[in-house]
């Protein structure tokens, strides 16, 4: 009997069934966990105090404060002065030269820091400044006989040719503007380069009617040729130069000698002197002696600026020099020496700043440094209390070290090397309380009123009194104060704790009892070791 015949979607249940377990649907159960209940504003608190507290500690202690600005273009002067306006420490500043097609020498090209961020004094700043264009790179050579003076003048702006120089003289056969000749010097078109020398002579047209005779000016003053020039319509070029006999601003030699004739727009060429020159010498190395020996020859005729800085070089001999050594300048030109101090020479005796205070140290160390020591000093020994040195931030002890930190040698009582470390311990004060001072006590009206009141009065303020008792019947009920000197005291004297004060008290013998011990007295006397009128 055939089977009844299935629909598609009951075949289809029929074989899975048949198949194993892992190709069925699984069942998915969620299992819901008891959520913990916390509070939403105390949640929401500390999380705020957290943030203030870190954005606080950090624009305060760490965030950047300096602006940096846009110094592109700018030059490294421009870069020295914002440092220093901003406290930045130029050794933070890198200066990067290349040469540069689109800067002028000293530019700022670019920098590592864009403007408007934000760094700390310490941050290191990288600037790329150009050199100006590169003297030794290889140039195209045009044709230089078919170009205009117009595309010259372009051709030597584009490729920033300072070494080109261009002449425009009078031709009757070449046309105004057109090229007459050139002349390379020391190379051929091929190895042409942005430093190469070239003279380029480009025609002014006809010469104008009429010819000049050309003085002499050799030996006079070039101001004399230039009046002539001026007058005689002729171009007039000035080349300096040194010379050992003929003074400065005479005139060497000229291109045209006298007597001859030139056409009127030609250029007469006067070698002028710049007189002597001066030849500055190696004066590394010179010892304080040679470099005054040399200075002292009047044909050595510069401006010599001194700095002076400590090193390992022998004092007063000379480090470094601003002028190459072979150089020649001209007469007054400022020479900038280098000059050693030697090593830093902290104290002449082993004890020389104990007691001192901290910050003493700390001045001389700070005017070491500024002449190139790189000293450092600080309290590494700690502080501590003192009854030999009790002032605050006096100094108990000291020691000198190494910039490794050994401690040197010799103490701190050699010069010191550079980069050395001086460590000091300093005073909190005095160890033993010192003891208060006796206060003054004033003497008022009332402690003069009477016997008992002054008894008192000695008692309370310490004071040495000796009561004597005088019979004297018309003062009776009186007292008179004394001090050791003598001299009476008066209302509003002042006595410190010990002081000593003789008091005469007057009493009626009539009226007293007085012992029988003292009747035989003559001057009507008696202590108050032998008994107290008063007290009876």
């Amino acid at each position: 009997m055939a089977e009844p015949k299935k629909d598609y979607l009951s075949s289809l249940a029929s074989e899975i069934e048949k198949k194993p377990d892992s190709f069925k649907e699984e069942k998915v159960e969620r299992i819901v966990k008891p959520k913990r209940s916390l509070d939403p504003k105390i949640m929401i608190g500390a999380a705020a105090a957290l943030i203030i507290a870190i954005i606080g500690v950090y624009f305060l202690f760490f965030a950047p404060k300096i602006k940096v600005e846009n110094f592109v273009g700018k030059t490294t002067n421009d870069v020295g002065i914002w440092a220093k306006e901003n406290g930045i420490d130029t050794k933070n500043i890198v200066m990067n030269q290349v040469y540069s097609m689109d800067y002028d020498a000293d530019q700022i090209i670019s920098q590592n820091k864009k403007e408007g961020s934000k760094i700390k004094k310490d941050s290191t700043l990288i600037f790329e400044v150009s050199k100006g264009a590169d003297p030794d790179e290889k140039i195209d050579f045009p044709d230089i006989k078919s170009m205009t003076l117009d595309e010259i003048n372009d051709w030597i702006s584009k490729n920033k040719l300072s070494k080109v120089k261009v002449n425009t003289v009078y031709s009757d056969t070449v046309e105004k503007d057109q090229v007459i000749s050139f002349d390379l010097k020391s190379v051929n078109e091929n190895n042409f380069t942005r430093g190469t020398n070239l003279t380029i002579s480009v025609s002014k047209g006809p010469q104008p009617a009429g010819e000049v005779t050309v003085d002499d000016f050799v030996k006079k003053e070039v101001s004399s040729a230039e009046t002539w020039a001026k007058s005689k319509k002729v171009e007039l070029e000035i080349v300096e130069v040194y010379h050992d006999t003929i003074a400065t601003g005479l005139v060497v030699s000229q291109s045209i000698e006298s007597g001859k004739t030139m056409k009127q727009g030609d250029t007469l060429t006067l070698t002028v002197s710049k007189g002597k020159a001066v030849k500055v010498p190696q004066l590394v190395g010179y010892t304080k002696d040679q470099l005054e020996a040399w200075a002292a020859n009047k044909e050595n005729a510069v401006s010599i600026v001194k700095k002076e800085v400590y090193s390992d070089a022998p004092a007063g001999s000379v480090i470094s020099q601003s002028i190459k050594a072979g150089s020649q300048v001209d007469s007054g030109t400022v020479l900038e020496l280098t000059i050693s101090l030697y090593m830093p020479q902290l104290q002449t005796n082993s004890r020389e700043y104990l007691g001192k205070d901290y910050l003493a140290l700390n001045a001389w160390v700070d005017d070491v440094n500024y002449r190139g020591a790189s000293i450092t000093a600080g309290a590494w020994d700690g502080e501590e209390c003192s009854d030999e040195y009790p002032t605050p931030g006096q100094i108990i002890s000291y020691h000198c070290m190494a910039n490794d930190g050994t401690d040197l040698p010799h103490g701190c009582d050699r010069p010191l090397p550079l980069n050395a470390k001086i460590g000091y311990k300093k005073s909190t004060g005095g160890c033993t309380p010192k003891p208060e001072e006796p206060k003054e006590v004033q003497i008022g009206l009332t402690p003069l009123g009477s016997e008992a009141a002054m008894k008192s009065f000695c008692d309370t303020n310490k004071l040495a009194c000796s009561f004597n008792y005088v019979s004297d019947s018309a003062k009776n009920g009186q007292i008179k104060v004394t001090k050791p000197d003598g001299l009476e005291v008066v209302p509003n004297d002042k006595f410190k704790a010990g002081d000593a004060l003789n008091i005469e008290v007057y009493y009626d013998p009539d009226k007293l009892n007085a012992p029988d011990s003292n009747e035989n007295k003559n001057d009507g006397t008696q202590n108050a070791d032998e008994g107290s009128p008063a007290a009876e």
